[in-house]
């Protein structure tokens, strides 16, 4: 693309991602030539950057991208690195137009579709598929004397793996699945102190007993399980297999697995090992950090911990204000879109959103389901337009 000539394309998919890719794929399939956007320099870019032990929490099987599973070599847990390597065999596999260093930063309606302003120049498009990550930026904290703490300042995104913290006293603040994952692996690696923050206590349920929680909730949800009986599962499961966390350190969450995925979008913690870890004193879980004072944190009780590193895992947003905020289409719940899938909104028609909820069945597999049908339904739009 030159710095100023316009393009016009059938489909554009914004975001190079297992979403992205996988919507490419379908839309292909579906007769459409798609053009995949994409601001990083690879594909799968935010994979190729997330620390180095993670592993999808589903299950390979459930965690194919449609067209094309994961190779059996990759167990049953498939790495960060597995997940990079097949997102390229993907896009060899369906010969899929991945145009790479291209930022989309604002889509506005134009005649006959779409106008994309990227750095490169503006492109037209009849259709568009926004999927650019459930996680696309970080939320920033705002606590006092962060600017002049006197200790290491990490973010999740740029922690890799333990070795540049053995033998020191390291605070994690957010129990989410990231923020639990990397303090288990701090305290296994050789951090002298691990401490894990929280504001709101977690719900913590077992990555394989008795299944794997997407596999429990894609039988729950064939069964019509409501969210009464659900939340009572849930609860059940928890208690038999992890057990009362109270005493050391964790209260009962405020609200059941289920109510807290529907009512706030918070997926529980995949137990990786965190339990284990906080049960044998390696991790200390502690209330809300609240400040940074020199060289200590102050939480939420007034505790004052001497830490050398802060490891920031308090969560991302999508970040679409400035992609289609304008468009009314950014809904008040953590900035996600109001339509999913195959859906539009009526005032943006063959606008699509790929990749951008939480769900209980697992995120790869709602990939496939979701990409799916913006497929079928942009094959409706080109048939009532023929």
């Amino acid at each position: 693309m030159g710095a100023t000539r316009s393009v016009t394309v059938e489909v554009a998919v914004i975001g190079a991602g297992p979403g992205g890719l996988a919507a490419a794929a379908m839309v292909k399939q579906a007769g459409f030539q798609p053009v995949v956007f994409e601001r990083a320099a690879d594909v799968a870019s935010s994979w190729r950057g997330h620390y180095d032990r993670l592993h999808l929490h589903t299950v390979r099987w459930m965690s194919n991208l449609p067209g094309l599973p994961f190779p059996r070599s990759e167990g049953k847990w498939v790495s960060r690195g597995g997940v990079v390597s097949h997102m390229e065999t993907y896009v060899a596999h369906f010969g899929l137009d991945v145009r790479t260093g291209v930022d989309v930063t604002r889509i506005d309606a134009a005649p006959g579709g779409w106008r994309l302003e990227t750095s490169q120049g503006p492109v037209h498009a009849w259709a568009v598929v926004v999927a650019t990550g459930y996680n696309r930026v970080p939320i920033e904290p705002s606590w006092p004397g962060r600017d002049t703490f006197q200790g290491e300042f990490v973010r999740a995104a740029d922690y890799k793996n333990p070795t540049p913290y053995r033998g020191k006293n390291v605070l994690v603040v957010g129990p989410g699945n990231s923020g639990a994952e990397i303090a288990t692996d701090l305290a296994e690696g050789g951090a002298r102190t691990v401490w894990l923050s929280y504001r709101t206590p977690p719900n913590i349920i077992s990555r394989d007993r008795p299944l794997p929680p997407p596999v429990l909730g894609v039988v729950m949800e064939r069964l019509r399980v409501g969210p009464r009986l659900g939340d009572w599962i849930a609860a059940t499961i928890q208690r038999r297999t992890i057990g009362d966390m109270t005493r050391y350190g964790f209260p009962p969450a405020p609200r059941s697995i289920g109510t807290q995925m529907v009512r706030d979008e918070v997926i529980p913690i995949i137990d990786l090992g965190l339990v284990k870890q906080v049960k044998a004193g390696r991790v200390t879980p502690v209330p809300e950090t609240k400040s940074l004072e020199g060289h200590e944190v102050v939480l939420a009780d007034g505790q004052r911990l001497d830490a050398d590193v802060v490891v920031c895992c308090i969560g991302y947003r999508p970040g679409l204000e400035p992609l289609v905020g304008h468009l009314g289409l950014v809904g008040p719940k953590k900035g996600h879109p109001i339509v999913y899938g195959g859906d539009t909104a009526p005032n943006a028609p063959r606008l699509h959103f790929v990749g951008m909820r939480a769900v209980t069945t697992g995120l790869f597999r709602e990939f496939g389901i979701e990409a799916k049908a913006v497929a079928a339904a942009l094959k409706r739009a080109k048939t009532e337009k023929g």
